[in-house]
C-alpha cells in the first residue's frame, strides 16, 4: 500500500522518502504543514511521522484527525493500520472506540473527525497528525481544540493536505509563516515530486484545469 515503507529483517520500519517528504520529516518546528499537490505522497507520510513522534515521546495518547469519518475510513485509517498493525504488529484496532491500542496497554492513537470539535476534547495528547485539514469540513474550532489537547505536552503537529480554500489554513498558518514565525513550518511541493506521478498527466491537467485550480490542486499553492 505505502510505496515508501517496508519492514527490515530486524522487524523495524524502513522508509524511502522522496525529497518533499524528506523535508517534512527533517523539520524540527512544532507545527509542520505539508501542503502539496494531489497524489504527491501526503497521507502515506502521516504514519511515518507519527511513528517517529511515538518513539521520541514515549508512552501516552496521540491523535489522528481527519476532516470527516468517510475520509478516515477511505485513506487515513488504512494507511495507518498497514504500518502499525499489519506490518509492525504494534497493537490492535478497536473499531467501536476508534482507538489503536498498543500492546503496552498505555499508548493509544485516538482517531477523530474535525466535523465535530467537541469529540476532540477528551485526551491529553503528545502529538497529532491531521489529514486534509484544508477542507471545508475541517473547522477552525477543531484546530483550536487540537491545540488545547496538546498544550500540556507542547505536542507537535503534522498536517497533510491539499489547499482547498482561503480559510483558516491560509490566514492563520500560511500567512503567519510567511510573516516569519518560528514555530510553524509550511512545506509545499507539486504532485510530480512523487516519482510515481506521470509528468504527462501533470501537463495534461495544466492544460484543462483553470489556472487557480491547477495551482492549488496540483502545485499545492494558494490562489
Amino acid at each position: 500500500m505505502n510505496p515508501y515503507f517496508q519492514v527490515s529483517r530486524e522487524g523495524d520500519a524502513e522508509w524511502n522518502f522522496h525529497v518533499g517528504q524528506g523535508r517534512v520529516m527533517l523539520s524540527q518546528r512544532r507545527f509542520v504543514f505539508m501542503i502539496a499537490g494531489s497524489q504527491s505522497g501526503k497521507t502515506c507520510l502521516g504514519p511515518a511521522w507519527l511513528y517517529q513522534e511515538i518513539r521520541n515521546k514515549g508512552a501516552g495518547d496521540y491523535l489522528a484527525v481527519t476532516s470527516t469519518h468517510p475520509l478516515m475510513k477511505l485513506k487515513m485509517l488504512p494507511e495507518f493500520l498497514h504500518v502499525f498493525r499489519d506490518a509492525l504488529h504494534l497493537g490492535e484496532w478497536q473499531a467501536s472506540d476508534k482507538v489503536f491500542q498498543f500492546k503496552d496497554q498505555v499508548t493509544r492513537v485516538i482517531f477523530g473527525s474535525a466535523t465535530n470539535p467537541e469529540s476532540l476534547e477528551s485526551a491529553t495528547a503528545k502529538a497529532a497528525w491531521l489529514d486534509e485539514c484544508g477542507q471545508d469540513d475541517f473547522k477552525l474550532e477543531s484546530w483550536e481544540a487540537i491545540q488545547r489537547r496538546l498544550a500540556i505536552n507542547q505536542g507537535r503537529v503534522l498536517a497533510t493536505t491539499t489547499p482547498y480554500n482561503l480559510g483558516w489554513l491560509k490566514q492563520q498558518i500560511v500567512d503567519v509563516w510567511k510573516a516569519g514565525t518560528s514555530d510553524i513550518d509550511v512545506i509545499q511541493f507539486e504532485s510530480i515530486m512523487n516519482p510515481a506521478f506521470p509528468r504527462a498527466e501533470f501537463e495534461r491537467l495544466r492544460g484543462v484545469l483553470p489556472n487557480w485550480k491547477f495551482q492549488m490542486f496540483m502545485r499545492g499553492q494558494f490562489d
